[in-house]
């Protein structure tokens, strides 16, 4: 099945798909909202191949304008880190 140029997967195929992943990960993450899903009439689920591939890439930490601001108590150095050394 396709859906938007793109394989649907149910959840047991997704989970095999993962390395060490279960079938019930896979569901517990589809009823979370962390793996986006859809839902046929009959009650079954169904999930992109490129969702699930998506997990397989790790995520890179935001940048946030705080981080990169000229903030002075962003420069590096930890609270009490001078008492360490």
């Amino acid at each position: 099945m396709q859906v938007d140029g793109d394989e649907a997967l149910t959840p047991s195929q997704a989970a095999s798909l993962l390395p060490n992943t279960s079938v019930d990960s896979i569901r517990r993450w589809i009823r979370s909202g962390a793996l986006p899903a859809q839902k046929l009439p009959n009650g079954r689920y169904f999930v992109r191949r490129g969702d699930v591939e998506a997990l397989l890439s790790p995520a890179l930490p935001s940048t946030s304008s705080s981080a990169t601001s000229s903030d002075p108590s962003v420069d590096g150095v930890l609270p009490g880190q001078g008492a360490l050394l």
